[in-house]
């Protein structure tokens, strides 16, 4: 494994997406979004990404200089238009949307179309609970994607991911962040870069059949929800919401894309705030007071796990598979950007 701070990915992400024809705002603002990624300890959803954004770009799937724009509007809602720029760039815009109107009247709801990848999920539930909102964010579609329903053999749905963000007082806020398959497949792509197999249960290849080799996943295979069928049933829910209600999955320009659902809530509504963050430190606490069962050493919040990477990696450096370097290496030289060695 090579090792880099996270500035010195930042500044690779930044020169390939300029040289790839993103504005430098953009660049940047997406180069920071895949190293916090990284930071958090989801390298699925980190650096490891740039080769295929650049594909993308290239095959005008991703358009690098276009900015979201809103289709339609009420004081509570909004339909936006991510015009196929970055996802990142989209999933910002529509996030701050709803943060201002859940200021506003107290609850908001904001969907994405033609939205590209949008990244780790859980980075848009933490911007709203710096402004002390409660949040939602899913990004579902059906009819494309690598995961196959509970029973199926064949694929039909995204990993069609949820995160939740609850803020609290002198705590940290919860964070949530999961596909509704066993992982999410930027997982299977850092086992592919690191030629190791996955456990079993992950996946089936073609036939159906469960298998280890992340190869059998390429070919065809597909990835499983988790816990069987209640993990399909969310993925459902991911996809009404993601892709039927906003629309998203019926894009003429791309069958079968996903749609992003963007829901905040202020508190405030329900209980002062103050009285609601101390609830909430309550409620954290309480967790973290459980007695452990054999084999842990405390009881965890979600979004404990990302805090601590990110502190451990900030101070070690952030350790990256010697395929995925080659790749953005090779990637950087036929954009004509040299990158610097490993730290």
């Amino acid at each position: 494994m090579l090792v880099f701070t996270a500035e010195q990915l930042r500044a690779v992400g930044r020169q390939v997406f300029a040289a790839a024809g993103a504005p430098e705002d953009v660049a940047a603002k997406v180069a920071d979004s895949l190293v916090e990624s990284n930071l958090a300890g989801h390298d699925s959803h980190g650096i490891i990404r740039i080769p295929a954004y650049v594909q993308a770009i290239q095959r005008g799937g991703i358009v690098p200089t276009a900015r979201p724009s809103i289709l339609r509007e009420t004081p509570t809602t909004a339909l936006v238009d991510g015009n196929l720029a970055f996802g990142q760039i989209s999933a910002t815009f529509a996030t701050e949307l709803a943060i201002v109107k859940a200021k506003e009247a107290h609850l908001a709801a904001v969907g994405i179309v033609r939205c590209n990848h949008i990244g780790r999920l859980g980075e848009y539930a933490e911007r709203a609970a710096r402004d002390g909102l409660i949040s939602m964010i899913v990004v579902g579609g059906f009819g494309a994607g690598g995961a196959a329903p509970f029973g199926g053999a064949a694929r039909a749905l995204g990993t069609n991911p949820f995160s939740f963000g609850v803020p609290a007082g002198e705590r940290a806020p919860m964070i949530v962040d999961f596909a509704t398959t066993v992982v999410a497949e930027g997982k299977l792509q850092v086992a592919r870069a690191k030629k190791e197999p996955v456990p079993l249960g992950w996946i089936v290849d073609k036939e159906g059949r469960p298998t280890t080799n992340v190869e059998d996943f390429y070919a065809g295979g597909s990835l499983l929800p988790f816990a069987g069928h209640k993990g399909y049933s969310l993925s459902l829910v991911a996809a009404a919401l993601g892709g039927v209600l906003t629309g998203g999955s019926q894009q003429l320009d791309r069958p079968g894309a996903a749609g992003t659902f963007v829901l905040a809530m202020d508190p405030a509504a329900f209980r002062p705030f103050q009285e609601f963050a101390a609830g909430a430190d309550s409620l954290f606490q309480a967790m973290k007071s459980v007695p452990t069962a054999p084999g842990f050493d405390e009881v965890l919040i979600p979004g404990e796990p990302e805090q601590r990477s990110r502190a451990k990696r900030l101070a070690e450096g952030i350790p990256v598979a010697e395929e995925t370097w080659r790749r953005l290496e090779s990637v950087a030289r036929d954009l004509g950007v040299e990158l610097g060695g490993a730290a």
